[in-house]
């Protein structure tokens, strides 16, 4: 079983017209496009701030019967810290 890494880049706590409440993920996908990443209810270490997931393959997939395709957690075997690095160094002195 392989393990893929997942990186969340937004995480977006959201309540509705009802008043509930839910959060709200982006994750990226390996050729750079954005995918919206839901988790099962039963999944006890969701991340809170922008990170990457450590999942096993067979524990998530990749719903298509929607206008937009939606990535499923079922499982989270651990949550590594995202530093985004600043690339402004590149184009100043």
């Amino acid at each position: 079983m392989k393990e893929l890494r997942i990186r969340i880049i937004e995480v977006k706590p959201i309540t509705t017209k009802d008043g509930k409440k839910f959060t709200a993920y982006k994750a990226l996908t390996k050729d750079g496009k954005i995918i919206d990443c839901k988790f099962r209810q039963d999944v006890q270490n969701v991340p809170t701030v922008p990170s990457i997931i450590v999942v096993d393959s067979d524990k998530c997939n990749v719903s298509t019967n929607r206008q937009y395709p939606v990535l499923w957690v079922q499982e989270v075997k651990s949550i590594e810290e995202y530093i985004k690095e600043s690339n402004s160094e590149n184009f100043f002195d």
